[in-house]
């Protein structure tokens, strides 16, 4: 895998959008450094959206979208995608109907029962009172000590058997109804709200991220790079980023960001 310093300038110099990933990628063990924050300012000021992509609430999500320096965020693991309007209101758009993914979410709390029986130690989420859509276990983020690979894939198998959808990320095993996924959603948002054909999407989008979660969005984007910490996860990926971090979780992110603004525009 080659590193970031080495990758080819004709391959970064088109990017118009960079989506990103938030826990351990943006944050490191839930912090937001403030170097971190500054990357993504300059980023937005240097005529780069930033777009962040994650597993985390709607809650959230909504605090993101009006307190950081983004075009937009994708949450819940591509159920939704909020942004500012120009008059300053939030705009919301849904995989599906928000009452219908409610209704939806009723079952996969049901469900989750199951796994959480199956896994005693586990937990569901603390953001999970401000979800929407979908379903979170707590695997790493306040479980004490974290949870190993034998009981998230437990957690995991559990939902699927239950005929959800589920992933692990670096904290939370997701879990939602539908074929959509992270990737889905910024496909349909990168055309809709920044009118990027499919085929200017794969020039002009890059992707940065930590997990095996990110998968769909590292197939997607040849333009993508993993933080260093992705290291520890790379044996069991099929789909693997095209270029690594020299540095791990917001300095990684910080890496690549220097690295965009140093090419002329």
């Amino acid at each position: 895998m080659q590193r970031l310093q080495d990758a080819d300038s004709d391959a970064l110099q088109p990017i118009e959008v960079v989506l990103t990933d938030v826990d351990d990628t943006l944050t490191r063990h839930g912090r937001l450094d403030a170097a971190t924050l500054a990357a993504m300012e300059r980023l937005e000021d240097g005529g780069i959206h930033v777009v962040p992509v994650t597993g985390g609430c709607a809650g959230w999500c909504d605090h993101i979208v009006r307190a950081w320096p983004v075009a937009a965020v994708i949450g819940e693991s591509g159920a939704l995608r909020f942004r500012k309007t120009p008059g300053g209101g939030l705009d919301q758009c849904f995989v599906r109907p928000r009452e219908q993914l409610r209704d939806e979410q009723r079952r996969l709390l049901e469900l989750a029962g199951q796994a959480l029986a199956a896994v005693p130690q586990a937990r569901l989420a603390a953001d999970q009172p401000y979800r929407l859509a979908d379903v979170a276990i707590d695997h790493a983020q306040d479980v004490v000590p974290s949870l190993g690979r034998e009981a998230i894939e437990r957690l995991v198998d559990t939902m699927r058997k239950g005929g959800a959808s589920a992933r692990a990320s670096s904290i939370h095993v997701n879990a939602w109804f539908g074929e959509h996924d992270k990737a889905s959603m910024a496909m349909r948002v990168l055309e809709q709200d920044f009118g990027l054909s499919i085929a200017e999407q794969r020039r002009r989008v890059l992707f940065i991220g930590d997990a095996p979660n990110d998968e769909s969005l590292f197939r997607n984007y040849p333009a993508s790079v993993g933080v260093a910490n992705i290291a520890a996860h790379l044996g069991a990926m099929q789909a693997r980023p095209r270029w690594l971090c020299s540095a791990s979780h917001g300095e990684g992110f910080v890496e690549m960001a220097e690295r965009l603004l140093s090419l002329p525009r």
